[in-house]
């Protein structure tokens, strides 16, 4: 068993990646990312709760920490930016698609889980 007087989570590799993808919104954002929804207005009619503001810094912070990459594709009219996960956020996929199962199952009720199980993204 491990000692824990004096454990440091913020030291500790799950509290670290908890403390990195943790928030109300970073998880459902990677969870959409990695199943095509890729731009910003896409993300944000998915998640119609969520603010301009908040969205942008959402995806700034995954940005800066690695886990998603930003592409300005100038070539369309009007410009469009395409989200991506880089190498670090394709390595977060099964423990993400892991929460995902892991709420429907046990937070959702019999007709939510139905209708979760036939969702579309």
């Amino acid at each position: 068993m491990m000692d824990t007087i004096g454990y440091d989570t913020y030291s500790c590799p799950v509290g670290k990646t908890v403390e990195l993808i943790s928030g109300r919104w970073k998880p459902i954002i990677l969870y959409l990312i990695q199943h095509g929804v890729n731009r910003f207005g896409l993300l944000q009619k998915k998640m119609p709760k969520i603010s301009k503001k908040v969205l942008t810094e959402q995806l700034r912070d995954l940005e800066k920490h690695g886990l998603i990459s930003r592409d300005i594709r100038k070539s369309k009219h009007p410009q469009e930016v395409v989200y991506d996960l880089t190498a670090s956020g394709i390595s977060l996929r099964e423990l993400i698609d892991k929460i995902f199962d892991w709420g429907a199952t046990n937070l959702l009720d019999e007709a939510a889980q139905k209708m979760v199980k036939t969702m579309v993204i």
